[in-house]
């Protein structure tokens, strides 16, 4: 997987989970990165923000945004009720208004057309301005960055070392294969059905070759479990089916990422949830053999066969 693909998998699942003040903060994050004279406004206390959560002063550009709740459909009549009223709390307090940009977390959905048609018909009435900035916008912007500015905006590597305790069974394995080195096998032989499996799931390249390059490292899991018993290997297929079952809730989109998108969700989940004092790569790389080991054994991601539907 390029780091390319990687981070706009990452960016996309960060942009699909966020909502309300989580939203504000990556925009502001965003933006300030692309455009070093923006400055981000908090809400004075009973008077609000006046319609503003951020303006790069210079151009007159106002920025208003809008993260409704992760799986609610917001009513378009509401959004475009709020684009209108915003846009007048700014007119009445910032007299050198020249454009209005509504940023919206459309998850990748498109604005709806009368919010489009609600900003195009406040331009021509005022002559300011007006623009959705949706989440391919955003997205592109995002892209645009350089590479430090991006790990800082999703985050990176640990700096410290505090004291930590995953009680996950999944925990044991991940510290394991974390701290020894990689054992691999490119003459394992994969599960019969692992290829189907990837086009039944409608895994992309990408993710599938990701899927097939840590297949070969799947012996160090399996011997770990081995001297552990039988009971730590249910413990951790358990939980590994559980987290497929979540994934399946919270990435709910049906464009042509969701299921990589899952596939990055259930890395990300499985990660220890607190800084721990492995790095992020070594347990992200420790997370996908996981995940490899048990996308054979049928935990994770859905079974190919008679009446069977991948979701």
């Amino acid at each position: 997987m390029s780091a390319e693909y990687w981070y706009h998998l990452h960016f996309k699942l960060r942009l699909y989970e966020a909502d309300g003040n989580a939203f504000q903060r990556l925009v502001a994050d965003i933006l300030h990165a692309a455009f070093p004279d923006f400055e981000p406004v908090a809400p004075a206390g009973r008077y609000g923000d006046g319609g503003n959560d951020g303006f790069i002063r210079g151009e007159g550009r106002y920025f208003q945004v809008y993260g409704p709740h992760a799986g609610s459909a917001p009513q378009p009549a509401d959004v475009v009720r709020k684009v209108k009223e915003d846009f007048a709390k700014l007119r009445q307090r910032y007299p050198n208004l020249q454009r209005y940009s509504f940023v919206m977390n459309d998850r990748y959905r498109g604005v709806p057309a009368n919010v489009s048609d609600a900003l195009l018909a406040l331009e021509q009435e005022t002559g300011v301005a007006c623009d959705a900035v949706a989440s391919h916008v955003l997205a592109d912007l995002f892209m645009k960055l350089p590479e430090v500015r991006r790990q800082m905006i999703l985050g990176g590597v640990p700096t410290t070392l505090p004291e930590y305790v995953d009680p996950r069974a999944v925990a044991e394995v991940l510290q394991h294969l974390a701290d020894a080195p990689m054992r691999v096998d490119p003459s394992r032989e994969r599960a019969p059905d692992f290829e189907e499996k990837i086009r039944f799931n409608g895994l992309p390249p990408a993710v599938a070759d990701r899927l097939r390059s840590m297949s070969y490292q799947c012996g160090t899991v399996e011997d770990f479990l081995a001297s552990r018993g039988r009971h730590l290997a249910q413990a951790i297929a358990m939980e590994l089916r559980e987290l497929y079952a979540q994934s399946l809730a919270t990435v709910t989109s049906d464009d042509a990422d969701t299921s990589a998108l899952r596939y990055v969700w259930m890395i990300e989940q499985l990660l220890p949830p607190v800084e721990h004092p492995h790095s992020l790569k070594a347990y992200r790389e420790a997370a996908e053999v996981v995940l490899a080991k048990y996308f054979e054994s049928c935990d994770v991601y859905a079974q190919p066969g008679p009446g069977r539907c991948a979701p």
